[in-house]
């Protein structure tokens, strides 16, 4: 058995090595069936699905749960799910028990599950409930055979692939400038009062997701806020949930104060004190 053992551990120590780094068509590729809790009601015909995306996108970044892709205007960005995270059938379902238990025990599938679970709950919450404050434009959790629509993504190496839609797990969103870098710009550029209002319109973001009874685990304004135009909007979406703490909207205004202030402390430090007394506004009045 331990001789057995340590091949297996060979096997899969080479199988490791040999994975590619970074995006592959496999790693958004799922072997999950169609199920009833992800149907949503998307409203966008296939026409003009097809319009919206275009014929291929190019690769922008990936973020804690997907890969993204920009569309070749730049209004757009089709996010594909890192489907490894969610996976829960892989080569060790060949083996025999004693061997799957070590290389695929019960509860790395468990983990697994729930991270689609918890996953797929807050992008159909930000597609029902917040399409405004998140810029999601479409959504398809399960496959389908009726958008016989193909897109060509065109990888990090340049390389091209042709992938179906029907086939794919994905979301769509507006193309947004990271929050970090447009108020970077209009500090830069002197327009300190656009600047504040970008600020303010954080805050009413935050604010109107939070009294439709959602909130954000993981609220980090430089990374996971942008803007359309001056509008702000949340881009990372893949971790809200339903509110527990009986007072969530104040809790989390303070959190992204917090974090404002040590953007213009470090960036715009001569603007600091009048910014804060709008800060000080929006947060009294959740208070």
């Amino acid at each position: 058995m331990k001789k057995w053992l340590l091949v297996f551990s060979i096997i899969a120590f080479s199988i490791g090595c040999d994975r590619p780094k970074g995006f592959t068509l496999k790693k958004i590729t799922s072997y999950h069936a169609p199920a009833p809790e992800w149907e949503v009601e998307n409203s966008m015909s296939q026409r003009e699905l097809a319009s919206l995306i275009g014929s291929k996108c190019h690769y922008l970044g990936s973020g804690n749960h997907t890969y993204a892709f920009v569309s070749d205007d730049g209004e757009i960005v089709i996010k594909f799910f890192k489907q490894k995270q969610m996976r829960t059938k892989t080569w060790a379902d060949s083996l025999s028990i004693p061997a799957k238990r070590i290389f695929y025990p019960t509860g790395k599938i468990d983990r697994r599950m729930k991270e689609r679970q918890d996953s797929f709950s807050s992008y159909k919450l930000a597609f029902e409930k917040l399409p405004e404050e998140t810029g999601i434009l479409y959504l398809h959790l399960n496959k389908t055979d009726n958008l016989n629509l193909s897109l060509t993504l065109i990888d990090q190496n340049g390389a091209t692939l042709e992938i179906s839609l029907d086939e794919m797990e994905f979301l769509i969103q507006k193309k947004a400038t990271l929050v970090f870098q447009h108020l970077k710009n209009l500090y830069k550029k002197g327009q300190s009062k656009e600047a504040e209002k970008a600020i303010i319109s954080l805050f009413e973001i935050v604010a109107s997701r939070s009294q439709k009874g959602i909130y954000d685990k993981d609220l980090q304004f430089f990374k996971n806020f942008g803007f359309v135009n001056k509008q702000a909007i949340e881009i990372d979406i893949g971790e809200f949930r339903t509110n527990q703490d009986p007072n969530p909207t104040y809790e989390e205004l303070k959190i992204l104060s917090y974090q404002i202030r040590d953007f213009l402390k470090m960036h715009a430090p001569k603007h600091l004190s009048e910014v804060e007394s709008k800060i000080a506004e929006q947060i009294e009045q959740y208070k």
